[in-house]
């Protein structure tokens, strides 16, 4: 045993492996079935102690395979825990952060999180983005974001995922470039070129994992942001 890993709030498993891939930043966790006998519960908060590390630290789970008696787990990195941590809190009040298409405002985010996990150098972020704001972006041939994510026909590709990942709807023509997605924060003045990975929808809301790509502070200028 390795460390454990908590699900909204609650002890869930003891983690039997857990590795880092330096390449791309990804956890691959390994915990006994008997303690995560539905996988779909893995899409509540999730938390990883470890024992090489000295606070625990919040993950969000891609992916989830029954293998044998285990569960091998695929998961980003979001950050260290911290005691004061509160969903609704994060998304309430005025917003200090914006997602940039091609360099236009397109709208608010929130519940923004930032993860670097230890041994790695890749940094991947999560944030919320409205529902209609998000589908305005993905839906339809001339959608902003219509092009971002990975081909596929298997209608099974995402069995077994927990954050499904995102497919693109249409392929680049010769000659194009992709768009060049960044989420800009306010408050920290700081600008992250990121690449869209997966999603899991809400109600009301969008979840958003990211891999970030590039990181540069900048002198805010709110009006910037705020007008499209």
């Amino acid at each position: 045993m390795v460390g454990w890993l908590y699900i909204d709030e609650q002890v869930a498993a003891p983690v039997r492996v857990m590795e880092i891939d330096d390449a791309t930043g990804l956890l691959s966790i390994e915990v006994s079935s008997k303690f995560v006998p539905n996988r779909s519960a893995l899409r509540g908060q999730t938390v990883l102690e470890y024992r090489g590390w000295k606070r625990r630290r919040m993950v969000r789970c891609l992916g989830a395979e029954a293998v044998g008696h285990a569960v091998m787990i695929e998961a980003v990195d979001l950050g260290l825990v911290d005691p004061y941590d509160n969903d609704d809190q994060n998304m309430a009040g005025p917003a200090e952060d914006w997602l940039i298409v091609d360099g236009k405002a397109e709208c608010e985010v929130f519940g923004t999180r930032v993860g670097n996990c230890p041994g790695s150098v890749v940094k991947h972020c999560l944030f919320y983005v409205p529902l209609n704001a998000w589908r305005d972006l993905r839906i339809g041939e001339d959608a902003a974001l219509a092009c971002v994510g990975v081909q596929h026909s298997d209608p099974d590709a995402n069995d077994g995922s927990i954050t499904p990942l995102l497919h693109s709807a249409r392929d680049l023509g010769p000659g194009d470039v992709p768009p060049k997605v960044e989420l800009v924060r306010l408050r920290e003045r700081l600008r992250y070129q990121v690449h869209p990975l997966a999603t899991d929808w809400g109600e009301s809301t969008t979840l958003v994992v990211n891999r970030v790509i590039d990181l540069a502070a900048f002198k805010p200028s709110r009006q910037a942001c705020t007008s499209k």
